[in-house]
């Protein structure tokens, strides 16, 4: 598996000159988590967000994926997410560390939920991640996902902390504990998402769909600014998955540049 994930990400690379046609800029728009992740946000910076970006998307009469921030967030961006069809995503879990007990991520992503978040992404705890404690990992996820009634959850791994194997093996506990995505990054390491780690998490997601027949859906974040660099992964999750795969019900590229970056090329 690893060494065909390696090959296809490979054969990626070579395709970064390509600058993607206006069809490809409006499915990159529509699959966007648009992030704000600062440590100083707040509510007036996060309000100023969900306006100037519900006036981008209206004067395009395009949509994205969602909106991501912090879970003390979810209230305001239910109120003011009025009709607008992209969801509410939130991180937890004592973002961006994964430092927390099992039992605050499922207390925190409960709460987040209620107040309003339809998408919760969770970080797993790093030091588990990189000292192989799988099944940890699988009954944290397991903890959270339990917690939730209707929320997806999307679990973020770090995959730049992390070794080819263990990015494997992060994904097969996210996914056996109930993960409805696998994330590669938090967006506050240097190494963000790579087409390596992105191509080992989609082969375990299509081994995954093979023997059960269920689909988990595929994140790259943490880096991804330019239409280019999406277009990038999207071109090779088609091609280890399936087209049925680039919809924002099984992909999203977490970013906060990506967008408006989208829209300029688009016009």
């Amino acid at each position: 598996m690893i060494v065909k994930a390696l090959h296809q990400a490979e054969l990626f690379k070579q395709k970064m000159a390509i600058v993607p046609n206006d069809k490809q800029l409006k499915l990159i728009i529509n699959l966007i988590d648009y992030t704000t992740l600062n440590d100083t946000d707040t509510i007036d910076s996060v309000s100023q967000w969900i306006s100037e970006s519900k006036s981008l998307v209206e004067k395009s009469g395009l949509r994205f994926g969602a909106w991501c921030t912090y879970a003390e967030f979810a209230p305001l961006v239910a109120q003011l997410k009025g009709d607008t069809p992209m969801s509410i995503a939130v991180v937890t879990g004592n973002f961006p560390s994964g430092k927390a007990a099992p039992q605050i991520k499922a207390l925190e992503s409960k709460l987040a939920e209620e107040q309003g978040a339809e998408e919760i992404d969770m970080v797993v705890n790093k030091g588990w991640a990189v000292s192989g404690e799988y099944d940890k990992i699988k009954n944290e996820v397991r903890s959270v996902k339990n917690a939730l009634k209707k929320a997806r959850l999307k679990v973020i791994m770090e995959t730049g902390l992390l070794s080819p194997v263990q990015i494997q093996k992060v994904s097969e506990a996210a996914i056996a504990g109930g993960a409805d995505f696998i994330k590669t990054s938090t967006g506050k390491t240097p190494d963000g998402a790579s087409l390596e780690a992105v191509a080992i998490m989609c082969f375990v997601i299509k081994q995954h769909f093979e023997n059960t027949g269920k689909k988990v859906g595929i994140k790259p974040s943490g880096g991804i600014s330019t239409p280019e660099e999406a277009l990038q992964y999207i071109l090779m999750i088609e091609n280890i998955l399936d087209p049925g795969w680039l919809n924002p019900e099984f992909c999203r590229i977490g970013a906060s540049r990506l967008l408006k970056n989208a829209l300029n090329e688009l016009r």
